[in-house]
């Protein structure tokens, strides 16, 4: 995930946590007190649905940036936008801004 933490920040983004383990604290932390989270569905070898149902619960959007297909996915993260890898910068930063738009408030 280094290269996403290089292209938000490429994009103008801060990147509070470029983590791969799930078990690291200081992930969870970031991630839940984030604006938004890209997340690969497998993280060496566990899967991040758990986090994934935290960020739900909390209301933090997110995104899967994975190379597994949607079959994989199970059903209650369907609406969940994913970007298939490999995939370009300009996917990312697309899908990311409109991401949070759909899921900022309107002022």
């Amino acid at each position: 995930m280094k290269e996403v933490k290089f292209i938000v920040e490429n994009a103008g983004g801060i990147v509070v946590g470029a983590h791969g383990s799930l078990d690291d604290d200081v992930f969870k932390r970031s991630a839940i007190s984030s604006d938004i989270a890209v997340l690969d569905i497998n993280i060496r070898g566990e899967m991040s649905y758990p986090l994934a149902d935290v960020l739900r619960e909390r209301g933090v959007p997110f995104i899967f940036a994975t190379g597994y297909d949607l079959d994989v996915m199970p059903d209650k993260f369907s609406y969940v936008p994913r970007l298939q890898k490999p995939f370009h910068a300009k996917e990312l930063v697309r899908v990311l801004a409109d991401t949070c738009a759909k899921e900022s408030p309107i002022r």
